[in-house]
């Protein structure tokens, strides 16, 4: 058996287009082998335009040395197979050797072929949404035998199967497109329930093995507006792209995938914020798209690509795609599979098979040229100048009621039985989850290994600090309101030497040094993790890096960058207040303010990272700062606690720093005494009398040291947790 032919010949002119097309042989159960690529505008040879309607297209069978002719007017001298191809299997004789190595390179719809290097099929597969698992606890216990959970069917029993080429998954609103598309990348949300059976070449799959071969590209575009387009890329390539790359290597596949995208005039521009324009949305898209195709993919799936781009732009984007789809090499040729709603007929043309669904079910699948024949035979043909991609969703959605023009309307019945005329000229699916079992050794083996964990550290560190950096505004201001801040509360206690009114200035000073520090380093770094929290569940979610390697980057980052604010702040607040001038008590007092900085910045993290939105962040975070403060040993001295607020006295680092603070400065000190002083009954000459009178000495310095340092680990520990584990 030999590969069908096209007689060159009958190329005839179809409404100005070339029709140079394929059919099936009637032996053969799987999509022909092409042996050239086809134009994206050809139409089925089956459908005529007014012009041209008395005029044949014959397609030539080879099958066994037995010629079939078949017309246009759909009569054959032999019985042809239907014309849908929804239904692939390998019980049925495959091509023989006939076919030469290079006519199945070319290829990229036959599954059989080499240039199809992934096959995804599903069988009886069904997604359900269901509640809250909390809320559903709560009602199973509240009706513990009458309980019956709630379900909201997304997907109904489908089954199907991916080979190669461009697909389109179509649909109504509702229909279940992002579902599908979710469910067979491993992205579904945990309130779903799926069933039945998906297997990627004859083996079942999870998502950590589906992201080491497949790409995924969102609706919304989330970027680091920051970087530029190709900065964007090289940090991508750096994390993504294998260990055994060289950095010659990398700058070449980014160059390469800029090219293939169109990006390399925009390389050097960035990729903007909603406060600095940037590349367009149309780049922005290719971009992301990018960012998968760095490690050559053998699969992408891509939610709503044209979503919110313009005509011109979405159509240049799919013929992008279309171009990637039929690569020129086989290592290029990658299956890209798009949820779209309501294409223009060119991008629609540009698709080589169709999805389509309704309410959770599929209505058609298959080439997308044979789909307007199947309407065609349901007695639902294209009307000259409609666009084909709104002709097939107009037939199958049920029209609302409009008063205004007086439209008949169609029941449900009828419209039920409409969608039952086009499913019965399509033959059953007879899915086969084996198919493509002889293309899992080649396709499992010898996959690279990622970056090394430390690695992927050093480039997301390289790369937080870039974005930091550009971003001077923030950092200069910073600095400003710490030398602001320094100056006022040491000119507010300017020079209070060791007289007896200083015991009451001293105590004040530290605490509100202790404050300044617990305070301002926590509004800096409050809205660090949910602003970057979606981004990273999407780098993340398509194996970008470790979520402990991103953690400790940031850590080391904001932590480096923080730490110019406690030391100028020590340096100018310490001699301007003339706290002991002796350097071993300065630079105590200078550790006390970082480690405050740092633990008030730890429970920051840790706020963000439960809370996961910078709106619960701000409204959670004051009530930790007033009760940090208000037990900070300063309104409620240790020796005057009650017992019942032990537990808060003990989780305030504020208490920490000020007693530590307060040891350090009072042990050695020594006050003058006037003779006024004396008259008065209250002259204390040692800083230690101080210390025993409020309760310090239950504690040393090295304790609040410690205490502080235990207190920042713990808290950042807790953030890793959050931000490792609370996905959604």
């Amino acid at each position: 058996m030999s590969s069908p032919k096209l007689d060159p010949t009958s190329s005839v002119d179809y409404g100005g287009t070339d029709n140079r097309t394929f059919a099936h042989s009637s032996s053969e159960d799987h999509l022909p082998t092409l042996n050239e690529e086809e134009p994206t505008n050809i139409q089925h040879p089956l459908r005529t335009t007014a012009g041209s309607s008395s005029q044949s297209f014959p397609a030539i069978f080879e099958v066994a040395g037995q010629t079939t002719n078949m017309s246009s007017s759909g009569t054959a001298n032999g019985p042809p197979r239907s014309a849908s191809s929804s239904s692939f299997s390998h019980h049925q004789p495959r091509r023989t050797s006939a076919h030469g190595p290079q006519e199945r390179q070319l290829s990229i719809l036959d599954p059989m072929s080499d240039r199809v290097s992934t096959i995804l099929v599903w069988q009886n597969l069904t997604v359900q949404a269901r509640e809250d698992k909390r809320k559903e606890f709560f009602k199973r216990m509240k009706s513990y035998k009458n309980f019956v959970p709630k379900r909201k069917c997304l997907l109904s029993n489908t089954s199907g199967a991916i080979t190669g080429g461009l697909w389109a998954v179509m649909g109504p609103s509702g229909s279940g497109k992002s579902t599908l598309l979710n469910t067979l990348a491993c992205r579904l949300d945990v309130n779903t329930v799926v069933e039945g059976e998906m297997r990627l070449n004859g083996a079942p799959y999870d998502n950590a093995e589906l992201k080491r071969i497949a790409g995924y590209v969102m609706q919304d575009d989330l970027l680091n507006g920051c970087l530029t387009v190709e900065e964007t890329l090289t940090y991508t390539a750096r994390l993504r792209l294998p260990r055994t790359f060289t950095d010659i290597e990398r700058k070449e596949r980014v160059a390469d995938v800029m090219a293939d995208l169109g990006l390399s005039h925009v390389h050097n521009v960035i990729v903007g914020t909603p406060l600095k324009k940037g590349i367009s949305g149309g780049e922005r898209k290719r971009v992301c798209v990018g960012m998968q195709l760095l490690n050559r993919p053998q699969l992408l799936f891509l939610d709503e690509p044209t979503s919110g781009l313009d005509s011109v732009t979405a159509l240049d984007l799919l013929r992008t795609f279309h171009g990637l789809a039929h690569g020129k090499s086989q290592d290029k040729a990658v299956t890209i599979v798009c949820s779209i709603h309501q294409p223009q007929a060119k991008i629609f043309n540009l698709f080589d098979s169709l999805i389509l669904l309704k309410a959770g079910n599929i209505m058609y699948q298959g080439p997308r040229k044979q789909a307007m024949e199947a309407y065609r035979a349901a007695g639902f043909p294209c009307p000259v100048n409609t666009n084909p991609a709104d002709h097939l969703l107009d037939v199958i959605t049920l029209p609302r009621s409009n008063t205004t023009t007086g439209a008949a309307m169609i029941s449900l019945e009828q419209q039920q039985a409409i969608d039952e005329a086009i499913l019965r000229q399509q033959p059953p699916l007879d899915i086969d989850l084996n198919m493509g079992v002889n293309k899992r050794l080649v396709q499992m083996t010898n996959l690279p290994l990622n970056p090394t964990w430390l690695t992927q550290v050093q480039i997301l560190l390289r790369r937080t600090f870039q974005e930091q950096f550009r971003q001077t505004r923030i950092i200069v201001t910073s600095l400003i309101q710490t030398i602001v801040m320094a100056v006022l509360i040491g000119t507010v206690y300017l020079k209070i030497g060791n007289s007896q009114t200083s015991i009451l200035r001293r105590e004040p000073a530290l605490f509100f040094c202790a404050v300044n520090q617990g305070v301002f380093g926590a509004l800096m770094v409050i809205n660090s993790f949910p602003v970057e929290r979606t981004l990273t569940l999407r780098e993340r979610a398509s194996g970008t890096y470790f979520a402990s390697a991103y953690f400790t980057a940031k850590i080391i980052a904001e932590t480096l960058i923080q730490l110019p604010v406690p030391i100028i702040f020590s340096l100018i607040v310490y001699f301007l207040i003339g706290f002991q001038a002796t350097a071993g008590k300065f630079f105590i007092f200078m550790v006390f303010m970082l480690l405050c900085s740092l633990a008030s910045t730890s429970l920051a993290l840790l706020v963000s990272a439960i809370c996961k939105t910078t709106d619960m962040s701000v409204t959670v975070l004051p009530l930790a700062l007033e009760v940090t403060r208000l037990f900070g040993g300063f309104f409620l001295a240790p020796s005057r606690l009650p017992g019942y607020f032990v537990w808060l006295d003990a989780l305030s680092y504020v208490k920490y720093t000020f007693v530590g603070t307060a040891l350090n400065e009072l042990q050695g000190l020594v006050l003058t005494c006037t003779d006024a002083d004396r008259a008065k009954g209250s002259c204390t000459i040692q800083g230690e009398t101080l210390i025993k009178e409020r309760g310090f000495d239950y504690i040393n310095v090295g304790g609040c040291i410690g205490a502080l340092i235990a207190y920042i680990v713990f808290c950042r520990i807790m953030a890793f947790l959050g931000v490792r584990f609370l996905k959604h």
